[in-house]
């Protein structure tokens, strides 16, 4: 009973408060007074061809890409150097160097490693000693801007050239 007697006295007060509505009745008759524009002009579409996708020799391109695996050369000569395939695989061999970007560096214990980014968006840490690459990549290197890498890539009389090949940072 307290309640509906507060609540009377309540909506008395406001019904007896005078409101000046004049402006918002202006605004409403002149809003409504405009003309807006319509443009009727549909624009007209250009026809794209579409081009149908015909998988020949190649490899799909909605799929990784498989690991290469290079098989041992038994008469190979033995002046020439050669990888060790006896040596398990490190994580960053199943990587192409274009697959991988130096994001920069730690100087853990008095060494310098480096961050090496993967195409998956994971971050390695690399130190001189680890493998990297398709081509038997070993770190020779590490320095505040680059990676140097000595590969080992096989021509066809079963030899392996040493090159030596640099990742450098990436600068945004």
């Amino acid at each position: 009973m307290k309640h509906l007697l507060i609540l009377l006295m309540t909506l008395s007060l406001f019904s007896c408060a005078e409101v000046n509505i004049d402006d918002l009745s202006a605004f409403v008759v002149e809003t409504k007074s405009k003309v807006y524009p319509i443009n009727d002009k549909v624009p007209t579409l250009k026809k794209i061809d579409a081009l149908v996708f015909t998988q020949g020799e190649g490899r799909n391109p909605f799929l990784k890409p498989k690991a290469e695996v290079v098989a041992a050369v038994k008469n190979a000569p033995k002046s020439c150097p050669q990888p060790n395939f006896e040596r398990k695989k490190q994580a960053l061999e199943m990587y192409s160097l274009e697959n991988m970007q130096m994001r920069g560096t730690l100087l853990i214990n008095e060494e310098l490693w480096a961050l090496v980014q993967v195409s998956g968006g994971e971050i390695h840490k690399v130190r001189p000693g680890y493998y990297l690459g398709l081509n038997y990549g070993k770190v020779l290197k590490i320095t505040k801007n680059k990676i140097d890498l000595l590969e080992l890539a096989s021509d066809s009389n079963g030899c392996w050239q040493e090159r030596v090949t640099q990742i450098t940072i990436l600068s945004e």
